[in-house]
């Protein structure tokens, strides 16, 4: 396990371009580490929690700018799941 998160800038891109570099990122990491990724895309987060919530991911809000959201996502038990 990573304490430390991996951490993707996805300001500027729009759908689907941040789920997929997430989900990229989910894939090269372990159970119970984490990916930090900064958003503007205003769908990202609904992408993020339905994408989440089918693969046994956790979703947290992170922070909140006027410019962008920041998401911290910790890969689920499953690490057959991306």
């Amino acid at each position: 396990m990573n304490n430390k998160p991996k951490h993707i800038d996805t300001v500027g891109m729009t759908c689907p371009i941040p789920l997929l570099l997430l989900k990229q990122a989910m894939a090269d990491i372990s159970a119970g580490d984490c990916v930090l990724i900064d958003v503007s895309d205003p769908h990202a987060e609904l992408d993020f929690e339905i994408w989440c919530e089918r693969f046994g991911h956790e979703l947290k809000k992170h922070q909140e700018t006027a410019a962008c959201q920041s998401f911290l996502v910790t890969k689920g038990n499953n690490s057959n799941n991306v």
